[in-house]
Formats: structure tokens, sequence, C-alpha cells
């Protein structure tokens, strides 16, 4: 694993602090060194690139297939339809999220529940704010009135970040640093909620760039007023 980044914002009681989180990968999927893996890995690169400014249901395979630099038969040996495609690329998607959430919760040495809290938000908007393609492509398959699986694959990977959220907010209860009375899930959902609604700014002002103060904020503020969070005491109080 590589080494930390360092991240500095405002913490609960108002003093600047620093929080390290894992590396941000300089490239989309990590394949193995075998070459379909490796072509794989391409396309869902090109079809996140290409959503960047595409509407995703304007995105045809042959457009990826000359992103490529390949024939539309070489895709397709790879992906037998577009919507295994739109599945391979949120199904990497989510898988790196998991291990990047993994990851700072191992190695970063948070001291509260709370500070875990607001870094994982922190990376879940870095992780969106890095690949505004895929949150395009997301939005546009929950528009659907039939299901698919990346829309399960996405929905399964929110049920599991608010479990993370909801199991951090018991502890943080348990500590006395929020709200007793709170339902943790309920919560949980509420929090996820003021994220998705600041996405959905970003993707319509096309504010990317922000999304991550905005979120370190936002999340903030939330667990301040809504949550009646208690700031850690500052260290010889």
């Amino acid at each position: 694993m590589g080494s930390l980044q360092s991240v500095s914002g405002h913490s609960l009681s108002g003093e600047v602090s620093t929080i390290d989180v894992p590396p941000t990968p300089a490239t989309v999927p990590r394949a193995t060194a075998t070459p379909a893996a490796e072509r794989r890995a391409h396309a869902v690169q090109a079809l996140l690139d290409l959503a960047r400014h595409i509407a995703p249901d304007q995105i045809s395979t042959a457009a990826i297939a000359e992103r490529m630099g390949v024939s539309h038969g070489a895709l397709f040996r790879h992906f037998p339809s577009r919507e295994a495609l739109w599945a391979e690329a949120v199904s990497w998607a989510t898988h790196e999220l998991d291990a990047r959430l993994d990851a700072c919760l191992d190695v970063s040495g948070l001291p509260s529940p709370l500070a875990q809290m607001e870094a994982l938000m922190a990376i879940h908007a870095a992780m969106l704010a890095e690949h505004p393609g895929l949150v395009r492509m997301l939005f546009a398959e929950l528009q659907r009135p039939a299901t698919s699986l990346a829309r399960e694959t996405g929905k399964a990977f929110m049920q599991r970040f608010r479990r993370r959220l909801a199991d951090l907010m018991s502890a943080a209860q348990a500590e006395g640093r929020l709200d007793p009375q709170l339902e943790p899930e309920d919560f949980a959902s509420l929090l996820v909620a003021t994220q998705q609604g600041l996405i959905l700014q970003a993707l319509a002002h096309d504010g990317f760039g922000e999304l991550g103060e905005r979120s370190r904020r936002s999340v903030a503020l939330f667990l301040k007023t809504v949550a009646g969070a208690v700031p850690e005491a500052a260290p010889g109080e």
C-alpha cells in the first residue's frame, strides 16, 4: 500500500485538523497483468472518460471501442453487451470505494467514531469528484423503469455504506458524543441524503471540483447541528 495523503480541514471543535487517507490511484481500474484484464480495464476507463462529457444513454459501444483504439468486434469479445460493460464499470467503482473506506479505517488511526465518519464521507465525495462520469451513469441507471445489474450493484454498495455510518453513529452514541435518542439507521440515511444533494448540485452546475470542500463543511455542520455532536476536548482540557 502506498503512503498516506493528508487532508486538512476544520474539525467539529473548530480546530484545524489533518486526516490521513489512503492515496488516490493514478488510473481507474487496477488490472492484473493479463491482456484480457487489461483490455477490460481499458474499456471501463474509456466509458468513464466519455461519460464525463456525454450523456450515458448517448454513449455507444462503437464510441468506446474508438476511444480504446480497437475494433467494435474486439470490444464485444470482452463485453457481450452494453449492459455488461456498464455493470463492469459500476462493479469496479464500488469495489474501489469499499477498498478505500476499509483502508482508511484500518491505517489512518482516526481518534473517534465522529472523525472516522467524517473521513468516510470525505473519501466518498473524493471518489465521485474524481470520476464525475460515474455519477452520470448511476443517475441514468436510477431513472430507468427496469432494474439492471449496474443499478443493483450501486444500490448494494449504498446499503453497505449506510451500514458503516450507522455502526459508527452507534459507537459515537456509546461515547456520549451523539444524541442517544437518534436512530442510527435513520440518521445514516439522512447524512447520505445530504451528500447526495451536494452531488446532484455538482452534476447540475459542473461543480465537481468543489464537491470535496462542500461535503466536508456540510458533514461537520450536519453532525453539530442536527445530531448534537459533542466536540472532542482539545489537548490539556
